[in-house]
């Protein structure tokens, strides 16, 4: 069975080869980001940087050094723009996969560079039930690198679902809370790097 794959930033900053990998051999059915992975998913591809993440006291001089990806962001939210070439999105939106996005509002720092936080719920409203409706079939979840936002959304969407029969996992190099009990309680909990699973899966 493909898979739906809920990804964090982390995975995008250190297994992005792996994933892109793992998408074109048909793993995967529904790509899901939250806040952090679209946005590194983007920066990547239209930014040379040796680190990806910026120190908080350079953000608190000026975080306008995260507006560039950050438009780029919003264009693809609003349907202004296509996303990068080479990105993760740009992949999967080629292969018809649908990408979905949950993020909470004021989470992120790409959020402060547009008005329309407004269009951001509406598309999270959206998605929402785009992943509510695909529960109600069987389903194999998998949760990589994401703590809060996307376990919360899972049990939300699987109280609207009532699905009667699916898997979910969890993959991630540390020991979380909230993805162990609130997914992986379905399935099991691979504490590894993102890297490990997905070469593993590739094997």
């Amino acid at each position: 069975m493909k898979k739906i794959l809920a990804i964090g930033g982390a995975v995008i900053k250190t297994a992005k080869a792996e994933l892109n990998q793992f998408i074109k051999e048909d793993n995967v059915e529904i790509l899901i980001h939250n806040g952090g992975s679209i946005f590194h998913d983007f920066q990547q591809e239209i930014e040379s940087l040796e680190d990806h993440s910026f120190k908080l006291e350079d953000l608190l001089k000026d975080y306008s050094c995260n507006r560039l990806s950050s438009e780029y962001v919003w264009d693809w939210i609003l349907g202004i723009s296509d996303a990068p070439d080479n990105s993760i999105t740009r992949l999967c939106e080629e292969k018809e996969i649908p990408v979905l996005l949950f993020t909470g509002l004021g989470g992120d720092f790409w959020q402060l560079f547009a008005h329309s936080w407004e269009a951001l719920a509406h598309r999270s409203f959206k998605d929402f039930w785009v992943l509510s409706n695909r529960f109600k079939k069987p389903f194999h979840y998998v949760c990589m690198g994401s703590a809060v936002i996307h376990p919360e959304v899972f049990i939300k969407a699987v109280a609207e679902a009532h699905p009667e029969s699916f898997r979910a996992d969890v993959v991630d190099f540390k020991d979380m809370y909230r993805p162990r009990t609130r997914v992986a309680k379905y399935g099991n909990y691979y504490q590894i790097t993102h890297k490990e699973y997905l070469t593993g899966c590739l094997q």
